[in-house]
């Protein structure tokens, strides 16, 4: 009866450690490369928020506590970014989002990129501009999403 006992005990503890081991690489983060191509993509959805003037791509790659830096030191939460961009007299013709370099880090929960973004347009008063800036973002898988948290952008002179 004590070898049975003993057979059952060691015969739960496998199926236990099996069901974990399971669980865990089932829901263990993409490769390096994985997550970086898709930190690329979100980061071409927000260029293409920012040409289009689409809030609903911004809701969904923003985490709730978003908090962003631009290169004149102004901040700015979510919902205040959100505004700013459907209240802005500015017209985009091209917005784009290069030379996005990613390092991951958390056992592949978080990730920044760093990366230019080139945008041009027409002002308010219909007076061609470009800009460049460089970024560095920091996005954090939640809930099975990557969303970011918070970014930061500096001036580049356009050459």
């Amino acid at each position: 009866m004590k070898i049975l006992f003993s057979m059952l005990k060691l015969l739960g503890v496998l199926v236990v450690t099996i069901g974990i081991a399971t669980e865990t690489n089932a829901q263990a983060p993409k490769s390096q490369e994985g997550i970086a191509a898709s930190i690329k993509a979100l980061s071409n959805d927000w260029s293409t928020a920012m040409l289009k003037g689409d809030a609903s791509i911004l809701e969904r790659i923003w985490a709730t506590d978003f908090i962003y830096v631009e290169p004149n030191g102004k901040r700015f939460n979510k919902v205040e970014g959100i505004a700013g961009m459907k209240n802005s007299t500015e017209k985009l013709t091209s917005a784009v989002a290069g030379s996005i370099d990613v390092r991951v880090y958390g056992g592949g929960t978080v990730a920044v990129d760093i990366g230019d973004y080139k945008e041009a347009g027409m002002d308010k008063d219909g007076k061609p501009f470009e800009r460049l800036s460089r970024f560095t973002n920091v996005w954090v898988l939640k809930e099975g999403k990557w969303q970011c948290v918070s970014g930061h952008a500096s001036s580049v002179p356009v050459k």
